[in-house]
């Protein structure tokens, strides 16, 4: 019989032991890991490697939050909540969290067995009817994933991580990418990939009411990597003539055709990009090791939370880290309060050049480090089963 992985997330010893003796004597369930909060429980993800997840609902960052987080990047896993007792409101709160039970604390050993074996072939069989969709319904649900690159100071190396992220998950998911420059006046992109853009989204702006998926082909500039681009205004007077409910239209219908829409932001909140923070999955936070970046991304940090930007879409990328900084990654990770999700290695001798070629660092120096911090990133965000040809957890996403 198929074992079945299970991850315990619980911080009270009583019940994380009165759980973990019950599955102690089951051949066919493995517990393969255990947390006491929710930040924990993300970190061992990947090692874990779990079918189905016991959450306590108490834990340190809110099981349900954690529910939610797991159920919108690992759809795959089916969770289990455990609560005091059980209301109308919880089981509510379950429900929209994506949970399959919800156990109240004491229960017996063969309850717990049980809903751990109906929770995981639930799961299963709608991993299954998922997978027997046809084509033209999968390619008609499908929403392209928007990762938007952002950062309120200059200099950090906002555009050097959007366009290798943009390459990095082109190679390792064989998936449609594009890279969009909203740096609409400043934006270097195009020069960073060494390319000529004949059209800018000021030309897509043109069309803007006739625009679909395959007039959006005819302005999209390819790249020998295999992703799309979209550049920014080679005039930025042109910027003037450009709204936020255009570039809101853009996204959608790039959204629409491509698995992946990597966003180059200015450096700098604005009106007419409004629509990339609001479609984001994910909002990549780059910042560095100098208290002047650390400031000004603490500042942004306050804004986002003052606009009610989800947090868990917040990923703070830490550029050319260096661990013999008189600024540890520890006092990064202090001074804005937000765990590092990547960092990138200073390695500044082949990035300058890559840059001076204009070819992305993860196809001119593949084996670098700074390029397999890359590849890690995009393994990282990777949590929804579309990377291709990869073992163990990310393998199991695919299935």
């Amino acid at each position: 019989m198929e074992r079945i992985r299970i991850l315990v997330v619980e911080d009270d010893l009583e019940k994380r032991s009165a759980i973990t003796d019950a599955l102690s004597d089951m051949e066919y369930l493995q517990l393969t890991g255990k947390a006491a909060s929710a930040a924990e429980a993300l970190k061992i993800m990947e090692e874990a490697d779990p079918d189905v997840m016991i959450i306590g609902a108490l834990i340190p960052g809110e099981g349900y939050s954690l529910a939610e987080q797991i159920s919108a990047s690992f759809s795959q896993i089916a969770m289990i909540m455990v609560e005091e007792e059980l209301k109308e409101e919880t089981m509510r709160k379950a429900i929209f969290a994506g949970a399959k039970d919800v156990l109240v604390y004491p229960f017996s050993p063969a309850q717990l067995v049980d809903s751990i074996y109906r929770s995981h072939q639930l799961e299963k069989k709608r991993q299954v009817i998922r997978q027997e969709k046809t084509p033209a319904l999968r390619e008609k649900n499908r929403r392209g994933q928007i990762f938007t690159v952002f950062s309120t100071k200059g200099g950090v190396g906002k555009t050097f991580v959007s366009t290798n992220l943009a390459v990095s998950l082109a190679k390792s998911t064989a998936e449609k990418v594009v890279l969009v420059d909203l740096d609409l006046e400043f934006g270097n992109t195009a020069l960073a990939l060494n390319i000529v853009p004949r059209y800018t989204i000021a030309d897509v702006v043109n069309e803007i009411h006739n625009l679909d998926q395959e007039l959006m082909e005819n302005y999209l500039i390819p790249h020998r990597s295999g992703i799309r681009v979209l550049a920014a205004n080679a005039q930025p007077q042109m910027t003037d003539f450009i709204n936020a409910g255009q570039i809101e239209q853009i996204i959608k219908v790039l959204q629409a055709g491509f698995d992946y829409v990597v966003i180059d932001m200015p450096a700098r909140f604005h009106d007419l990009v409004d629509p990339a923070f609001r479609q984001s999955d994910l909002l990549m936070l780059v910042t560095t090791q100098e208290v002047s970046t650390l400031r000004n991304i603490k500042s942004c940090l306050t804004f986002l939370d003052s606009l009610n930007f989800p947090q868990h879409k917040i990923k703070l990328i830490l550029n050319k880290a260096e661990t013999r900084s008189e600024i540890k990654f520890k006092d990064v990770q202090a001074a804005l309060q937000q765990d590092l999700y990547s960092t990138v290695p200073a390695e500044y001798r082949l990035v300058s050049s890559s840059l001076n070629k204009g070819i992305p660092i993860v196809q001119l120096y593949p084996r670098a480090r700074v390029s397999r911090s890359f590849q890690k990133l995009t393994h990282h965000i990777l949590g929804n089963g579309q990377e291709k040809e990869r073992t163990g957890f990310l393998k199991r996403l695919c299935k």
